[in-house]
C-alpha cells in the first residue's frame, strides 16, 4: 500500500516531508558544487559576489543539515526502530539506523572542514578552495541521501498511521520556522 502524500490538514506525509528535505539539501549541494567551480576560476581575488554567495551557502547548509538530522534522529529513527515487528526487521532497522547515524557524523565533520574555507571566502579573505574536501563532502552527502531515499523509505512503511501523523506534524513544525529562510526550498511558499 502506497503511503499518501499528505496527512489530514494538508501536512505532507513523513516520507514526502523527508523527500522535500532531501531535495532541498540536494539543491544546496548542487549550488555548492557550482560555487566551488566558480571559485576555482577566481581563487586569487574572490569578488564581493563570491563572498555573499559563500555566506548564504553556509547559512543555508547549516540550517538544512541541522533540520535533516533532527527530523531523522528525533522522529524517524526512533519510530522505525520501535515499529520493527520481527527479529529480522529489528536487526535490519538497527543496522540501518546505526549506519545512518555514523554517516550523519561523517557528513557533519566533512561539512565543518569545508565550512571554514567558505566562511573565509564569505569574509572576503582570499582562500584556496579545498577541491578534495569539497568533492569528498559532496560525494558522501549525496550517497547518504540516496541511501535514505531507498533503504530508510522502505522501513518507514512499518510505522503505523497514528505515529506517521505525529512524525509528519513534528517535521512540519520544525520546517515551517526555518524553510522560509532557505532559497529554493521545496516547502517554501
Amino acid at each position: 500500500m502506497q503511503e499518501p502524500q499528505t496527512e489530514p490538514g494538508g501536512v505532507p506525509s513523513p516520507r514526502e516531508a523527508l523527500g522535500q528535505c532531501r531535495r532541498c539539501v540536494a539543491g544546496m549541494l548542487d549550488r555548492l558544487e557550482e560555487f566551488a567551480g566558480d571559485l576555482f576560476a577566481h581563487v586569487r581575488s574572490p569578488a564581493a559576489e563570491h563572498a555573499e554567495r559563500a555566506r548564504i551557502l553556509v547559512a543555508e547548509i547549516d540550517e538544512a543539515l541541522n533540520l535533516h538530522m533532527a527530523d531523522e534522529e528525533t522522529d524517524v529513527f526512533p519510530a522505525v526502530l520501535a515499529s520493527a515487528d520481527s527479529p529480522a526487521r529489528r536487526a535490519q532497522a538497527f543496522e540501518l539506523v546505526s549506519s545512518l547515524l555514523v554517516e550523519h557524523r561523517e557528513v557533519a565533520e566533512q561539512w565543518l572542514a569545508l565550512r571554514i574555507t567558505l566562511l573565509a571566502v564569505g569574509g572576503g579573505v582570499p582562500a584556496a578552495f579545498p577541491g578534495g574536501i569539497t568533492a569528498g563532502f559532496l560525494a558522501r552527502a549525496r550517497a547518504h541521501l540516496d541511501r535514505e531515499e531507498c533503504e530508510l523509505a522502505e522501513l518507514m512503511g512499518m510505522v503505523g498511521s497514528s505515529q506517521s501523523r505525529q512524525i509528519a506534524a513534528s517535521i512540519a513544525q520544525r520546517h515551517d520556522e526555518v524553510c522560509c529562510r532557505i532559497a529554493n526550498c521545496p516547502r517554501r511558499p
